[in-house]
């Protein structure tokens, strides 16, 4: 009798790619809370603290020691930075007096000044001239004492009093404050 003849090796089968997880499905829109009519769907639920009474156990009603401070969304309107120029000007004035104006039209050049000031109303920092308009030909020659001399009046009236505390580190504040100055004549 003659043998079967065995089976040849089996080719083993190509990989498929791996099944794709199904999504899940699309789930009913419910609608936002407070939208509906009924009076459960506008009152106010009461929640409970999602912090365990373990956490809450060191806190205190007193102010955290830290000297840091969230940044604050406040901004100084334009009429209360006119009030601070104001203010600052009122203050300078006596320095300002005392300069001597170097030449013709020197008083027609402002320049926009940066003040850099502490909470004091002291200086941070040297007052920076950043800008300057009314230069002409009659007067350009004065333009660097005229910067000297509005620098040396903010130095001289330095500290300034009386600005307001709450609009101190505020967007637009006078802890870095721009101001435009010239000279009196």
């Amino acid at each position: 009798m003659k043998k079967p003849a065995a089976p040849a090796p089996a080719k083993p089968a190509p990989a498929k790619p791996a099944a794709k997880p199904k999504a899940a499905p699309a789930k009913p829109a419910t609608p936002a809370r407070g939208s509906g009519k009924s009076e459960t769907a506008t009152a106010t639920k009461p929640r409970g603290s999602r912090l365990g009474d373990d956490f809450l156990k060191g806190m205190s009603p007193e102010a955290s020691p830290s000297k840091s401070e969230a940044p604050r969304a406040a901004k100084v309107g334009a009429q209360a930075a006119a009030n601070i120029a104001s203010a600052i000007l009122r203050q300078v004035q006596p320095c300002a007096n005392r300069q001597v104006t170097p030449g013709p039209g020197a008083e027609r050049i402002r320049v926009t000044i940066n003040l850099r000031l502490n909470r004091d109303g002291s200086l941070a920092a040297r007052p920076r001239v950043t800008g300057r308009d009314g230069v002409d030909d009659e007067n350009r020659r004065y333009v660097d004492r005229v910067d000297d001399l509005a620098v040396a009046t903010f130095v001289g009236c330095s500290p300034l009093r009386g600005l307001p505390a709450e609009l101190y580190d505020v967007s637009g504040g006078w802890s870095n404050f721009n101001l435009r100055y010239k000279l009196p004549g």
